[in-house]
Parts: structure tokens; sequence; C-alpha cells
């Protein structure tokens, strides 16, 4: 993601109308983030590269006087985050590989045009019933034939868009062998199919007849404290005609995550595999499973389908490669209010006792009086003089009556 063209001369108003931001140029010819405010803020230029898809850090040093509203700060780090990297993916050509990509190890199985790095099934050709249309690889006719790669890969992450044709069924298989009749005779598969229309039990995103997404067990905890429930699993699909993003990790631990949705974990030749290998269909066929190293395969089901952005990773078994580092910055963190106390809490310092407390939110009471209010967990809220150097944070509002305690009968519940 670059700064170029409108990502620099973006400006955006906050809550406090006298708050702007936006990208500039600099004498040095660096691209930098400028706020300007009612306080005196010093932005220390920070350089933007492609390599920050993901997240964009952008470093703000305060100097007194502070500004009227550390929300604005906030919101306008994360609003800009948020608003470049939605507007850059946004803008993302299809069947392409960012400059992240590109430094980060991705390779493209498909680049829009040619299906040069495919081959069917136990053949050296492809045929007629796949074609290319508007740029993805596309099921179109009857007698297509299961859709494989030239290479066969071991420990990869792979990431594809699929588009399921309505009532439709297809698959992804990985570590596919040629040894026998048909593919899913060696491959596991990620079932790709028409959640709502579609007849197969197995859902779109679900390892076929062997994993599926399944709520954690804090979830179950929490709803029976509340005595509501929820939907046994999850299904984040969009449905049939629009296009889904999978993607796949295949090493000591793999990992299904459907639409930025994670489904679950798996560990192919594991005892807990095996266990499920043997209560499957798939127990009949001696070989399914077992290869370490084969073909990506795209299934033909019968329907129509459509594949695009198809992008390979190599990746060492353990499964977690680093990103590539375009260098550090010489950065230190400083409390915003070092000799605040809350009223009513004792720290650990005070009591020996350790007791959380973790304020949820932070906003400016926008009347003039340059408070802030802070809501913690616990269901408190405090008004807090802007200031740095202010040392009273006072009780405004008590709800902690009724809101549950964190840790009543839960391990961890995050959600107070």
């Amino acid at each position: 993601m670059g700064t170029d063209g409108k990502y620099r001369d973006l400006i955006c108003r906050l809550h406090d109308e006298g708050v702007k931001r936006g990208w500039k140029k600099s004498q040095e010819g660096r691209s930098e983030y400028c706020i300007q405010g009612s306080g005196e803020i010093k932005i220390l230029p920070v350089r933007v590269s492609a390599a920050c898809s993901r997240l964009l850090p952008l470093i703000l040093i305060m100097k007194a006087p502070y500004m009227k509203t550390i929300q604005s700060v906030v919101i306008s780090v994360l609003g800009t985050v948020l608003a470049l990297t939605s507007v850059g993916r946004a803008e993302t050509a299809v069947n392409q590989l960012t400059d992240a990509e590109q430094r980060a190890g991705w390779q493209l199985l498909f680049d829009g045009k040619s299906m040069d790095g495919w081959r069917n099934y136990q053949k050296d050709d492809i045929s007629d019933g796949w074609q290319i249309e508007d740029g993805a690889i596309t099921r179109v006719a009857d007698g297509a034939g299961d859709l494989i790669t030239k290479d066969q890969y071991e420990h990869f992450e792979l990431m594809l868009e699929y588009r399921i044709s309505k009532g439709g069924n297809s698959g992804v298989m990985f570590h596919v062998t040629e040894d026998s009749d048909h593919p899913y005779h060696s491959g596991p598969e990620v079932q790709i199919q028409d959640n709502i229309d579609g007849s197969d039990s197995e859902k779109s995103g679900w390892l076929y007849q062997l994993y599926k997404p399944k709520n954690p067990d804090w979830q179950y905890q929490y709803q029976n404290a509340v005595n509501k429930s929820a939907p046994e699993v999850i299904d984040v699909t969009r449905p049939a005609g629009k296009w889904n993003h999978l993607y796949l990790r295949v090493a000591d631990q793999g990992e299904v995550v459907v639409n930025g949705s994670h489904y679950f974990y798996f560990q192919k030749g594991s005892e807990e595999w095996d266990k499920r290998v043997a209560e499957s269909k798939f127990a009949r066929w001696p070989q399914f499973g077992i290869p370490t190293k084969g073909h990506i395969c795209l299934q033909d089901h019968g329907h129509e389908v459509a594949y695009r952005n198809i992008k390979i990773r190599l990746i060492s078994a353990g499964g977690y490669d680093k990103e590539p580092v375009d260098g550090t910055l010489a950065l230190k963190g400083v409390r915003a209010f070092p000799n605040l106390k809350w009223e009513g809490w004792e720290s650990a310092e005070d009591t020996g006792i350790h007791r959380a407390t973790r304020p949820l939110t932070l906003t400016h009471a926008g009347d003039g009086s340059n408070r802030l209010f802070v809501a913690m967990q616990s269901g408190k809220v405090y008004t807090v003089k802007n200031d740095s150097q202010t040392t009273q944070g006072r009780l405004f509002l008590d709800l902690s009556g009724k809101v549950m305690d964190w840790h009543d009968g839960f391990v961890e519940n995050e959600e107070g």
C-alpha cells in the first residue's frame, strides 16, 4: 500500500471539528502524516511501505499543551489505518500480487490469462469444460474433469476466491497423488458449496467429513450463564453468485479460514486425525491422507464454479514464516497519566493482592470542561481531567452491580 495520489491528499475531520489529518510531502521528499488541531502535535515521519498491507504504523508524539481529546488521536490513527487499507485492498487488481505479497514469497498459481500451471487429473492437457471467463478459471461444461496443479507442494499457504453457482458443489483438495482413480482417494478436500441450496450435508469451508467449525468452550459457558443460545456451527459464507475468500495452511498445524473468519485447526497424521479418518468414508482408501506432498486440485462436481486470485506461498513445517521488515523505529511508550489513581480502587502495590482493572473506552465530555470519561470493564465510569499531571480519577457512575464479574464462573471471560 503506497502513499501516492489520493492517500496523501486524504483529509478527515474527527469529532473535534478543529482536528484535521492527512498526508503531505516534506521538503526532503518524504511522505509524512500530519495532524493539525487545538494542541501542538509533533508527527514523526514514517516510511510507509507496500509491505504494510495489514496495518499502517502511524506514530504520534504529543507535546504540551495536550490535545483537547485523546480519543481524537486514537481515532485518527485507527481510522486512517482502516480507511487506507480498505481503499488499498478494494483497488488491488485481480490475479496480481501486491508488492508486500511478492516480498513475502507469495506466487500466483493463475494470472487470469493462462492455465499453463494446470492440467486435468491423470492427463497432460485441460478439457474444454474448463475455460477462463472474466479472469477466473470456470467450470462451464459437463466432462470438465478435476483440475490439478502441474507442480506438487508439501508445506504451504494457499489463498483463493471462489464463486459457486446456485445449488452448486465443488472442492479444493491438497496432497493429491495420481496413483488411484480419483483425487479424493489421496487428497483431503475443503468443501466448496452453496450452503443455502446445496444438497450436501458437508458445508463450504469444512474439511470433508473430518473437521468443521466449532464454537469455543467459553461461548457455551457464557450461553449457559445468560440462558442464551447461538448457532451451533459458524457459517460466514456469502450466497451463490458472490465471491468468497478461502485461506488454507498445510503444515504441522493446518488451518482453514473463510472470509477472514477462523474455522478450525487440524494436524494431518495426528492421532486425532487418524481417528476421524477411520470414522469417515475415506477409511476405505488406504492412501487417503497419507502423502505428505502432492498436487492441489479443483474439483469438478458437475456444477458451475469459478476460481480466481489463486496464490500460494511455500512455508516451513512450523507453518509461520517471518514477514519482511522494512526497518525499525526508535520509539518508546510513555504513560499518558503516570500519577493517576482511581477512586475506590487499590492497586497491588497498596494491598499486595492483584486486582485487574481494565479501561474499555475513553472519550471526552464534549461540554468544554476538559474532562474525559473512562468506562471500566467492571461497570464503573470515571471522570478524569485531561492533564498529564492529574492524580485522581473520580467515580462518576457505578453500574458494577449490573455487570457480571469477568472472573465469576468463567475462565478469563473477556466480554465482562
